[in-house]
Order: structure tokens, then sequence, then C-alpha cells
């Protein structure tokens, strides 16, 4: 009885060590360092200048697409008035 409680207890120091020690606070995120932060800055900065073309012929599309519906829609209406 007593080695069934002796090891009840070994078990029981054991997980409870075993949890203490991956629940400490290393799951705040570590301070970048310097090539991380200009990695990450040098990113952004590619990211935005690939995006901003794209951005730029998409609208430039949407006021094709808007121009043309208006052409469309006045010779509609110039072919119903004849």
């Amino acid at each position: 009885m007593k080695k069934l409680f002796l090891y009840f207890t070994a078990a029981l120091l054991f997980c409870v060590l075993s949890l203490v020690g991956c629940s400490s606070d290393s799951a705040e995120e570590p301070e970048k360092g310097a090539i991380r932060k200009m990695t990450d800055e040098v990113a952004h900065d590619l990211s935005h200048k690939m995006r901003s073309p794209i951005d730029k012929a998409r609208a430039l599309k949407d006021q094709e697409e808007d121009r043309l519906n208006d052409f469309r829609d006045t010779a509609d209406e110039s072919s119903r008035a004849d």
C-alpha cells in the first residue's frame, strides 16, 4: 500500500512539474532582431509596391467599364429615339 502511494505521489509530482515547466512565459513574442525587423520592413514595402499597380489597373478597368456602359446606354437611347 505504501509503494502504491509512493508511486502515485511520484507520478503526480512528475505531471505537475512537467506542466509547470511547459507553461512558462515563453508564449510572449520575443523581441525581433535587427535582420528580422529589416526583412519584415522590406517585405511590407515590396508587397505594397506590388499591390499598388494592381489596384491602379483595377480602378482603370472599372472606369473603362463605366465609360463603356455609358456609351452603350447612350447608343440604346439614341436607337430608341429613332
